[in-house]
């Protein structure tokens, strides 16, 4: 053996150091444009766009004529809106909508795409058992941890918000909604990680499941609750843009009516990019995790043997 070689271990071999969640979002980025990062984008579009047109058409067969699908930028007070709900002729059960079956069906779409996208990445069979698997494993390791730690910045920002400075009366009113956007974001990677680590047999056991899962994302907290709320961030700002937008131009023309909602397509395309772009990120991180855990395992069993 050369004295002068430096060691190695599973701390400086590339292949097996451990790595956090950043390092996977430039190898995250190519694969967005298979069938099913298409599947995602497109079941994002039905999810936000669906419901818009599901109930203009149903004002408009309620009502037998509204300006509401040609107006969508005007602006209704509480007074319009009651007036046309309750002397327009529209009060028709919502179930028998379309509005309420094209946004569940986008959202079966969306999930289903989501988690084949996810398998795809990590290199693992999608199947509907760990997908719900993982879900009643986040409603037990997830929910209350990050429901505390929101809470906390829920009401922190809500007492620098009554101080009656203007800066810090802003910071909490866009702030507030954003943290419980990133809760939802963080819940969801959770349950990625999860739903994941079933798709792998237990060798272990279940109590070492959940704590691998809940380890794989509370080892990084500073990058995961960056990447949740910055994720958060960048899916809110952009509709909020074109709704802005259209709240200021108004909706005089059908020109200006089918640009905003063509506007409005783009930007959840690129939302739905960005979902997929983070499941991918998720799934490689935890394809390496479970290798390096996989290591370290070995290497004790090893140990406790010699």
């Amino acid at each position: 053996m050369d004295l002068e070689a430096r060691p190695t271990s599973i701390h400086t071999e590339d292949p097996l150091a451990p790595r956090a969640p950043w390092s996977f979002l430039r190898a995250a980025l190519s694969g967005g444009f298979g069938r099913w990062g298409w599947g995602l984008m497109l079941g994002w579009v039905l999810v936000v766009t669906g419901p818009a047109l599901g109930w203009a058409g149903h004002l408009r067969r309620a009502a037998g004529w509204s300006a509401l699908p040609t107006h969508w930028g005007e602006q209704l007070s509480a007074r319009d809106i009651w007036e046309l709900w309750q002397n327009g002729g529209i009060q028709h059960r919502l179930t028998n909508s379309p509005t309420v079956h094209l946004f569940g069906l986008g959202l079966i779409i969306v999930l289903w795409c989501g988690w084949r996208l996810q398998g795809e990445a990590a290199g693992t069979r999608a199947t509907l058992g760990p997908w719900l698997l993982g879900a009643l494993d986040t409603l037990l390791i997830g929910v209350l941890p990050l429901g505390l730690v929101a809470w906390g910045l829920d009401a922190s920002l809500a007492y620098l918000g009554r101080l009656g400075i203007t800066g810090l009366g802003w910071t909490a009113f866009i702030g507030r909604p954003l943290v419980w956007m990133a809760f939802i974001a963080a819940l969801n990677i959770q349950w990625w990680l999860c739903r994941l680590g079933w798709t792998e047999r237990l060798h272990a056991g279940w109590r070492r499941h959940l704590k691998d899962a809940f380890l794989a994302l509370w080892s990084h907290p500073v990058q995961w609750g960056a990447l949740a709320l910055g994720g958060a961030a960048a899916r809110a700002i952009p509709p909020f843009l074109v709704l802005l937008l259209a709240w200021r131009m108004g909706g005089g023309t059908s020109l200006r009516v089918w640009t905003f909602l063509l506007l409005q397509v783009l930007v959840t395309l690129l939302n739905g990019w960005i979902m997929g772009w983070l499941l991918r990120a998720a799934a490689l991180y935890w394809r390496h995790d479970h290798t390096v855990r996989g290591a370290c395992t070995v290497l004790e069993e090893a140990a406790d043997e010699a």
